[in-house]
């Protein structure tokens, strides 16, 4: 049995789609393909049994026949981290890897997700970096380019916690703009450490795109007009807080976007429906006028009335983006796409020892 470690230096690198894309790749190739998520820190229940949101995910879209708690054996749900704090848990690593080792039995390929960094799980002594030893596997490091420096600093760090158990690199999120110098000067530099890379995935917007849909029910929203345009997808999300003359210029530069702005600026609102607007989210509980409901109406644009300010919805917002769900199979297409173009997947494999 073989195994992958996907893991990152922080959120939204792309690990999720990674772990989904590889699935498919490896079952298609007609790989035996386990998928194992040590510690989980969205809980959910599932036909009455607890279990994580990516173990739900992954065992749905990849039709895994694992029960779920070998798939995700520790859960950090509120009584776990209760007990947590009342010195009632200790170090989980046996439950990890007595599950592992079930999991792994009839597996020809299992993909482990970490954390959202390497030093999540370390509250029950389950980090990334102790998983790789205990698990006895190799990770791929998958992040988001950011900067030049910022990135190799982050993987020299990452090389000098794990050595050799660290086997390759995927740059992921890079500029348009910046492709070609990751391509030709970054990658270059870091596989001059001897860390391999095994490609750069360009920025692609409709890869982090929520649904007006999904985005009223993370902020608990009233839809109160074009309950029937609730699957447009948004790409970007603005606050609408500043003077007409400016609001106008702002939202005119962001396409297929979500502006949140309170019920009393009905100028914004109105505003904001003369430009590539997927729906607009009304914060404080207040509901719009009768000429901003027709008016959104005739442009055919949702508008979502919600209890919260505004950081609490921007806060919901940036979780809700960040976190595959089942809407999100039309991403995966995209997605392999991108992979099969930009990433060396037979290196990959030789470098993980996968073969058929």
């Amino acid at each position: 049995m073989k195994s992958i470690f996907i893991n990152s230096i922080g959120v939204k690198s792309g690990k999720s789609l990674l772990a989904w894309a590889l699935g498919l790749i490896f079952e298609k190739e007609g790989l035996k393909v386990g998928y194992f998520k040590p510690v989980g820190v969205r809980p959910e229940v599932v036909d009455g049994v607890l279990t994580d949101h990516d173990a739900h995910l992954m065992k749905n879209v990849l039709k895994l026949k694992d029960p779920y708690h070998l798939i995700c054996p520790v859960v950090l749900n509120h009584d776990t981290i209760f007990a947590i704090f009342r010195r009632k848990v200790g170090s989980v690593l046996k439950e990890i890897e007595d599950s592992y080792r079930k999991l792994s039995i009839d597996k020809d390929i299992v993909i482990i997700k970490g954390g959202n960094s390497f030093f999540e799980g370390s509250i029950v002594g389950a980090n990334g970096v102790t998983l790789t030893k205990v698990l006895n596997t190799k990770v791929l490091l998958v992040d988001r380019f950011v900067s030049d420096v910022t990135f190799v600093d982050n993987v020299r760090f990452i090389k000098e916690l794990l050595g050799d158990r660290l086997q390759g690199v995927i740059i992921t999120q890079v500029m348009p703009e910046k492709i070609d110098y990751v391509n030709n000067v970054v990658m270059p530099f870091i596989e001059g450490d001897g860390i391999p890379v095994y490609g750069a995935i360009p920025e692609d917007k409709f890869l982090g795109a929520i649904s007006i849909r999904k985005a009223c029910e993370v902020v608990a929203g009233e839809v109160i007009s074009c309950k029937d345009r609730l699957e447009e997808l948004a790409t970007n999300y603005v606050i609408g807080a500043m003077d007409l003359e400016l609001a106008i210029n702002y939202f005119r530069r962001i396409n297929n976007k979500i502006v949140i702005t309170g019920a009393d600026r009905s100028d914004l609102q109105i505003a904001a429906m003369e430009t590539s607007t997927k729906g607009i989210i009304l914060t404080g509980g207040r509901y719009p006028n009768s000429v901003v409901i027709g008016k959104a109406e005739e442009k055919g644009i949702p508008i979502i009335v919600v209890n919260l300010d505004t950081y609490s919805t921007v806060e919901r917002l940036d979780k809700a983006v960040v976190t595959l769900d089942f809407e999100d199979e039309k991403k995966i297409g995209r997605y392999l796409k991108l992979f099969r173009e930009h990433i060396d997947l037979n290196k990959l494999k030789e470098d993980f020892n996968i073969n058929r």
